[in-house]
């Protein structure tokens, strides 16, 4: 009894205000406040051509094949291109790409745009596709994406010929990911390292104070004229602390906020100057822990984890309520979701620690990075007390906590993971053995699991696909690599005379658009 009291204390004192009902747009970000955006720009003489953005990490690399982060890639998704984009319904649109064909299932031939600049005045040239492809193949954290890629060759100075291993069906969303933007060949072999990147994206760089903040400014050679910088110059300020993240944004010291606190979403709301914007997200929040130490390498104690831990008091304290509880390790807009039959049940839990010889718990540590991930690990904590297991906090900032990930040095952690909608691009980095020392973060190694991946992924036929993944969900779920959390809703606060904000699942915006 003191411990369940314990964690409702916990939820209380962290909550300070109700949970919050997002009205969500299905097909597109929603804005909200007591100004249109015509009448906040009405009253200003001179139009702003400055942008600040509020991130609330610093990045963790400006190489594009040098992460795998969201902060990360807001940043270096306004310096490089990729052969393809995302757009906001998460379809595939063409970027540096002109034409492509595929003569047979594992042949891609693809003509670049002519006459695009690199922000030092070069030419991109298809020799820098093939630099770029092979180069990121070994890059440890992005390898995963173009995994399947078996060779690319240059046909002519604007043609590339791609060939898969296999027949590959979601080939041209691993081209739109950060991990395949094209880099110029000449500034890499000339010994460039990416403290003062070149790219041929709408924005070029200007400094990085780190821990600071990230400065670029409008690139006036952009070859896309549609989608030209309409900003001066983007600034973007790091600000750990949420509360002060909203601060900044409510003084005018930054227009937008990229994770605005949902316990602060009331207050924006009603400001007169103020903005926000929520989309539904495909990220999914989750509890990890390592599958290759004891006793985690124990099915039984991985299934008590998932009845141990209340999501619902986690969403409350974490996110105010902005999101829904997530049952398998996909959000459930994603191709071949299936939800387990997880549910918070304590007493289940202690049965199954018990079969599997700690009815007397044990000791761990929860790994977790910045202050909405700290109220996950503190909830987690309370729960995993109540069943007899005590767990210890530590604390990383970001890009040290995502370079001991990879050394698989923890004993469990608190992560999330946004992708696009083709579910292999979740499932192989997160959970195929060939990404232990990657971002297979519980290190979880099951030869079935990694046989459902690679079936899944070569399938061009969609109900067969959507049928193996339906297995694949079953499969995992009763193996239990994580916990899954939640899926929150993406949240960004905004001055309210910014036009065009518009929010991807992933969470990310086209900053090229934003004006004032």
């Amino acid at each position: 009894m003191i411990k369940k009291c314990l964690v409702l204390f916990l939820v209380c004192m962290m909550v300070l205000s109700s949970v919050v009902a997002c009205s969500q747009n299905q097909d597109s970000a929603t804005a909200s406040g007591n100004n249109s955006l015509g009448e906040s720009t009405e009253t200003q003489e001179v139009l702003k051509e400055d942008l600040t953005v509020a991130i609330s990490a610093d990045i963790a690399s400006l190489d594009p094949q040098g992460h795998n982060d969201t902060k990360s890639e807001l940043v270096t998704n306004v310096l490089f291109n990729r052969l393809f984009r995302l757009n906001q319904d998460f379809g595939i649109d063409p970027d540096l790409a002109e034409e492509w064909s595929q003569p047979s299932p594992t042949e891609w031939v693809i003509k670049i745009k002519e006459g695009v600049k690199f922000h030092d005045g070069s030419e991109m040239k298809a020799s820098d596709v093939k630099f770029s492809f092979e180069r990121s193949k070994e890059m440890p954290k992005v390898q995963h994406v173009l995994a399947e890629m078996d060779t690319i060759e240059v046909v002519d100075d604007y043609t590339v010929k791609i060939t898969t291993k296999t027949a590959f069906a979601p080939f041209l969303y691993t081209l739109a990911h950060a991990g395949a933007s094209i880099i110029p060949e000449a500034y890499v072999n000339a010994g460039g390292n990416f403290d003062d990147p070149i790219g041929t994206g709408p924005y070029k760089f200007v400094s990085w104070a780190s821990g600071d903040k990230i400065v670029v400014e409008k690139f006036d050679g952009y070859f896309d004229e549609n989608n030209m910088g309409h900003m001066k110059k983007i600034t973007f300020r790091v600000i750990p602390e949420g509360t002060s993240r909203t601060i900044a944004l409510e003084t005018g010291e930054v227009d937008l906020v990229q994770e605005l606190e949902t316990i602060d979403m009331p207050k924006v709301e009603e400001a007169q100057n103020l903005s926000v914007y929520t989309t539904e997200s495909t990220r999914v929040d989750f509890f990890a822990v390592n599958n290759e130490k004891p006793p985690f390498d124990n099915k039984l104690v991985r299934q008590a984890l998932n009845y141990a831990i209340d999501k619902q008091a986690i969403m409350i304290v974490a996110i105010n309520g902005a999101g829904a509880e997530a049952k398998s390790v996909l959000a459930p807009s994603m191709l071949g979701y299936k939800g387990s039959d997880y549910s918070y049940d304590p007493e289940k839990a202690k049965a199954l620690l018990a079969e599997a010889g700690f009815e007397n718990g044990f000791e761990m540590t929860i790994w977790a990075s910045g202050d909405e991930r700290k109220r996950i690990a503190e909830v987690i904590q309370a729960n995993l007390l109540e069943v007899g297991i005590t767990a210890s906090i530590e604390m990383y900032e970001w890009a040290t906590y995502i370079d001991l990930l990879m050394k698989g040095e923890e004993e469990s952690l608190i992560i999330g993971w946004s992708s696009n909608p083709d579910p292999d691009q979740t499932l192989t980095p997160l959970y195929h053995s060939s990404n232990i020392g990657g971002f297979n973060f519980s290190r979880i190694n099951d030869s079935k699991i990694d046989e459902l991946i690679e079936t899944a992924r070569v399938e061009m036929d969609l109900d067969k696909r959507i049928a193996m993944y339906n297995e694949f969900h079953e499969y995992i779920m009763d193996e239990a690599p994580i916990v899954p959390l939640f899926v929150k809703f993406n949240v960004v606060g905004a001055n309210a005379a910014l036009k065009d904000v518009e929010l991807s699942p992933q969470g990310l915006f086209n900053l090229e658009k934003i004006h004032y």
